[in-house]
Order: structure tokens, then C-alpha cells, then sequence
């Protein structure tokens, strides 16, 4: 076989291995051979895991094939190809299951959650740490349970939930402390410091980062000092500490070098020249951020990349070279418009895959019901046939076999209209959302991106003026402020749009009341507002849901009906939210429905709320729609 002259090549351990008879013992020797050569030849490592597999399998060795289907998904993760790894994962978890190896289940797992995060699917990712979590709490021991609540910490906080991921590293630091894990403490407490930078707690996020610089250094973790130096110094940076923010910048740097980390020594040049910089060394902080840009590109370092561009182009602006200033900035937007887009292809992509494995599920579970359905009545068939008699049982049957053929083709005719519609919907929601995000992103971009951008190099003049005795012009002061009180409220206005503060904190009522003043007030469209029988806050989903109807209706009425007078009532009745929308404008044209976007997101939004909605021509000759929500 292949593998025995990769095996002589590689060594005569593996030799060995493969001269064994073939038993389990030899299927868990096939599998460490697996997981030891992935570091060193990838297609041996495949061999070896998949002999153990294919001998695991004709020894019908369900701990064996578990094992195999593990390591394997391992090289395939490293190889991402992150499809054939979850397949294997799933495979190895079924198994584990039936065996109740639940320290194989945690681990299982744990590495589906490495997969969904490194797919950017972290709500995902999350839900997979926190099954291993649960089981490591029943079984331990304490260090998995640490290393998982670290995981999950990290996921918290990419997920923007900063107080969850804060309590989630105390608990991990917690349990470090007491079984005597300094190492890992220290890196809990690394990512305390993370935590706390971002809810602006700046004095225990220095304190957590001096804890475990003096732990890394003192037991000579170089790699680790040089992560919490450098976050140490972006501190002192932001609080105008100079001086030492180099000092630190430095040391991380030449631990960095020493270690060959190319990407990380780009990350600390790239702090060092923003902190020469500040400190008016322009000629070394332009060489040294040059270098880290260049070396970002090599590394493909996006982040490193954006801020060596806006550095740049800031140590332009002090020197009044405008054309160096200009040309850097446009870098940095390109590179950031980049970043943003191939980000958004990614979760579109994202969306599409999940659409068609849920939608491919669902056809299997179609057709296994209808394969059963048609057993079912072949079975009556063929005793009907038995107990028939004569030409007329003979008519009677054929009748019978041609109408369940119509029936059948009826059904089909239907099921494949509800599909197409039902893709036409997920098509129009995509196309709407990617167009939102699109709006979104030229808002901050176009205004407050470059209104902050501005702000900044005022701010930047303003100090330097100060820090070297001259007096600060009150026009530039003046300035100043009113940039930022632009910044501001183009950034309210965006965020009332993508989601009104009326409707988190008042409820469906004030946020109707509240969008259509804001939306009919400056056109002259008059409006009535009536409801009854609203109590209690409705669940989340269903009150954004209704509102994003609502709204949907109105921009709709705005842009095509030309109408005067907009009627909106919204009531409880018999468990049920109804609203009801009419306008005097010109009407649907004698048609029940549009095939436009808007119209096929609201019924989407209807469909996910198991609602009803209806929409066609009012007795004012202008539209008229009904929706009907069921509510506990």
C-alpha cells in the first residue's frame, strides 16, 4: 500500500505500526500515527487515518472509527477544508454518543466550534463551546473546563457581548487560580485586560496586564510577554504616556524579531510609529511605519495595513505635504471599503450555504415521507387488487391509479410553485439586506468617516499647538466641535434608522407612532394612528417584525402611490395582533400583489411571525392590507 513506502520513508516507528496484525491495537497506533504526522507530512497523516478508519470499520471497532474520523477531520481542518471535517465530526460524535464517551463528545465538540469560528459563524461556534462546557462540568477536569471558558469568553467578546465575556475570563481566571495553573491565569487575566479596555475600565485593565507581564517574564514566556507588552503600550499610547508606550512598543518588538513572528512584529511596528509619531519624530516614525506596512503586505495583515495608512497620512498632514496626505488616505479607504466588502461576501455566502443544507434537508424529509405515504398505499393497493374481482375491480383500480397520479401531480405542481416562491422571498431578502448594508457602509464611509478623519487632524493641531506653547485658536476650537456634532448626529441618524430607540425602550406602539410622524411629517401626507387592546410588551420578534411591516408599507405608499391620507390601526383581538394599513393613493391596479422586494420581505416577515397577510385595492381605490399575527 501507499502508506508503507511513506511509512519507510518517514521512519521505522510507522514501520512498525504497519507491520502489526490487524486488530484495535493497531487501528489506535494508525490513528496516533495520524495526528503525530500532521505536522510534518499532511498526505501521510491522511494515509495513516484513513487505514485506520477502513481497519476499524471491517473490525467493527466503533472506538477505533471514532478516533480515525477525529484525527482525520484534524487534517482536514488544517488543510480548511471545513466541510469534509464537520462531516467527520459528526460521524466520530454519533459514534461517541452511542459509546457514552462524553470526554470524546466534549472534544468533538469543541472542534466543531473551531470550525464554525473560523467560518465567522459565531453564534455557531458558541453554541458548540458551550455543549463541551456542560459535559466538562460533569466530568471535568478543571483545565478543559478553563480552556472552553476561555473559548467562549473570546467568542462573547467578537460578539460585542463585553459584561458576559468579562464574568465568562473571571470564572476561567477562577478556576485557574485554585488548581495552580499560572500560565493559564496569566493569559485569563490578559484577557480580562481586552475585556475592560473596551467598557472603559482603563485602571483594572492596567493592572490585570502588569499581572501577567510579571508572570510571563519571570518564567521567560517570551511569545506570551510580548502579546500583553504590546497591549500594555497601546495603553500608555492613548493616555499620552510617550515615553513609555515606546519603551514597550520596543521590547515586544525584539522579542517578536528574535521569534520570527512576522505578522505580530508588524502589529509592534506599527504601534511604534504611531508613538514616534506623536512625538514629533517624523523621519523614524515614517521608516518604521513603511517597513511594518510593508511587511503587513507580505502577511497579509489587514488591520496592520489600515492603520499604517492612516498613520501615514497623518504624518503627511503634519508635514503639509498634501499630496503624500491625499494619497494615503485613499489607500486606506480603498483597503477598508475592500475589507468590508469581502466580509460581507463571506456572510452572504454564508447565508446562501446555510439556505440550501436547511432547504436539502428538508427535500430528503419530503421525500422519505413520500416514499413512506406511496409504501403505504401500494400496500393497500395490492390487498384491494387481491380481494377485487373481475374486469369491473379491474376499471375501478386503474380509476383509483389515475386519480392518485392527478393528485400527485397536483401536489407537485403546488409544492414546486411554494418553493420558487419561497426562494424568489430569500433572494429578495438577500438583494434587500446587501443593499442596506451597502447604504449603511456609504453613510459612514462618505460622512462620518471622513467628518471623523477631519476632526482628528483638527484635534492634532490643537495639541500641537498646545503642547508647544502657542496659543489655541478659538476658531479652531470652534471647528472642532462642530465636526464632532456632525459626527454625532449622522451617527444617530443611522442608528435610529437600522433600529429606532422608541421601539427597545417604549414598545410597538410609541415606535409606529413615532416612524410615522418622522416619515409623513415633511411630506404633507396626512395620517391617523388608532389602536385598542394593547396591554403588555409584546414579545421582540414579534414587535420588530410588525414594525418593520408597518414601515415596509409606508416607504411603499411614499414611493409609488401618490396618495394624501394614510390610515393605520393596529388591535388585539382573539390572540391575535392585527393591523391594519390603508392609503387613498392609486391602488395595485386590479392585482392582489406586487413582485417587488419590499412586498416579498413583508411576506417573509410574515411567514417567519406565522402570520397572515393579505394586501389588494380598499375601498378608497388605494391599497388596503391586513396583517394578522397569533400572540400568546
Amino acid at each position: 500500500m501507499a502508506a508503507a513506502t511513506t511509512a519507510q520513508a518517514q521512519g521505522p516507528g510507522a514501520a512498525a505500526v504497519l507491520a502489526l496484525p490487524a486488530d484495535t491495537a493497531k487501528v489506535l497506533k494508525l490513528s496516533d500515527l495520524c495526528y503525530a504526522y500532521r505536522r510534518v507530512d499532511a498526505d501521510s497523516a491522511m494515509q495513516f487515518g484513513n487505514a485506520a478508519l477502513q481497519l476499524a470499520c471491517k473490525l467493527h471497532f466503533k472506538k477505533g472509527e471514532a478516533q480515525a474520523c477525529n484525527d482525520l477531520a484534524i487534517i482536514h481542518i488544517d488543510k480548511s477544508d471545513y466541510e469534509t471535517a464537520d462531516s467527520l465530526l459528526l460521524r466520530s460524535l454519533a459514534l461517541r454518543t452511542l459509546l457514552k464517551d462524553s470526554a470524546g463528545m466534549a472534544a468533538v465538540h469543541n472542534k466543531r466550534g473551531i470550525i464554525f469560528q473560523s467560518r465567522l459563524m459565531l453564534e455557531e461556534a458558541l453554541d458548540e463551546d458551550l455543549k463541551a462546557l456542560r459535559i466538562y462540568e460533569r466530568t471535568g477536569p478543571p483545565a478543559h473546563e478553563a480552556t472552553i471558558l476561555n473559548n467562549i469568553g473570546i467568542l462573547q467578546f467578537n460578539l460585542h457581548r463585553l459584561p458576559e465575556a468579562l464574568a465568562t475570563h473571571q470564572e476561567a481566571a477562577a478556576i485557574r487560580e485554585r488548581t495552580g495553573d499560572g500560565a493559564g491565569l496569566a493569559q485569563s487575566r490578559g484577557n480580562m485586560a481586552n475585556v475592560e479596555l473596551q467598557l472603559g475600565d482603563t485602571a483594572s485593565a492596567t493592572a490585570h496586564l502588569n499581572a501577567a507581564i510579571a508572570y510571563f517574564r519571570a518564567h521567560q514566556l517570551m511569545p506570551e510577554l510580548a502579546v500583553q507588552l504590546n497591549n500594555l503600550a497601546g495603553i500608555n499610547m492613548a493616555q499620552g504616556n510617550l515615553a513609555a508606550a515606546a519603551e514597550l512598543y520596543g521590547e515586544a518588538l525584539a522579542i517578536r524579531r528574535e521569534a520570527g513572528q512576522r505578522k505580530a512584529i508588524a502589529s509592534s511596528m506599527i504601534g511604534l510609529g504611531g508613538t514616534l509619531l506623536r512625538q514629533g519624530r517624523y523621519s523614524e516614525a515614517r521608516t518604521t511605519l513603511l517597513q511594518a506596512l510593508a511587511l503587513g503586505r507580505e502577511t497579509g495583515a489587514r488591520s496592520e495595513q489600515l492603520q499604517a495608512y492612516l498613520d501615514l497620512a497623518r504624518l503627511h498632514a503634519k508635514l503639509n505635504h498634501g499630496d503624500s496626505t491625499f494619497r494615503y488616505q485613499q489607500h486606506y479607504a480603498a483597503l477598508k471599503d475592500s475589507i468590508f466588502n469581502e466580509d460581507l461576501n463571506t456572510r452572504l455566502a454564508q447565508a446562501e450555504t446555510k439556505f440550501k443544507t436547511e432547504k436539502k434537508e428538508r427535500q430528503i424529509q419530503a421525500q422519505r415521507a413520500e416514499i413512506a405515504e406511496l409504501e403505504r398505499r401500494s400496500e393497500q393497493r395490492r390487498l384491494w387488487l387481491f380481494t377485487a374481482m373481475g374486469g369491473t375491480a379491474l376499471v375501478v383500480v386503474t380509476a383509483l391509479l389515475l386519480l392518485q397520479v392527478q393528485r400527485r401531480r397536483a401536489r407537485a405542481r403546488q409544492d414546486a410553485l411554494i418553493i420558487r416562491e419561497r426562494e424568489a422571498g430569500l433572494r429578495g431578502v438577500l438583494a434587500a439586506t446587501e443593499a442596506e448594508r451597502k447604504r449603511i457602509a456609504g453613510e459612514l464611509h462618505d460622512g462620518v468617516g471622513q467628518q471623523l478623519t477631519g476632526l482628528c487632524f483638527r484635534l492634532e493641531d490643537i495639541a500641537a499647538a498646545s503642547g508647544n506653547g502657542k496659543p489655541v485658536s478659538p476658531a479652531a476650537v470652534t471647528a472642532a466641535l462642530a465636526l464632532a456634532d456632525d459626527a454625532g448626529k449622522e451617527v444617530r441618524h443611522i442608528a435610529h434608522a437600522m433600529m429606532p430607540k422608541a421601539l427597545g425602550e417604549l414598545g410597538l406602539e410609541p415606535a409606529i407612532a413615532d416612524m410615522l410622524e418622522r416619515s409623513l411629517g415633511p411630506t404633507g401626507i396626512a395620517h391617523e394612528f388608532d389602536r385598542a387592546g394593547l396591554g403588555a410588551r409584546l414579545p421582540k420578534d414579534v414587535e420588530t417584525g410588525v414594525y418593520r411591516i408597518a414601515q415596509e408599507l409606508v416607504q411603499n405608499t411614499m414611493k409609488h402611490a401618490n396618495a394624501q391620507h394614510i390610515s393605520l390601526q393596529l388591535l388585539v383581538n382573539k390572540g391575535h395582533l392585527v393591523m391594519i394599513y390603508e392609503d387613498d393613493g392609486k391602488g395595485m391596479g386590479g392585482t392582489e400583489a406586487g413582485d417587488g422586494i419590499g412586498l416579498r420581505n413583508i411576506r417573509e416577515r410574515a411567514h417567519a411571525l406565522r402570520a397572515t397577510f393579505h394586501m389588494g385595492n380598499g375601498d378608497r381605490h388605494g391599497v388596503l392590507a391586513t396583517l394578522r399575527v397569533p400572540v400568546r
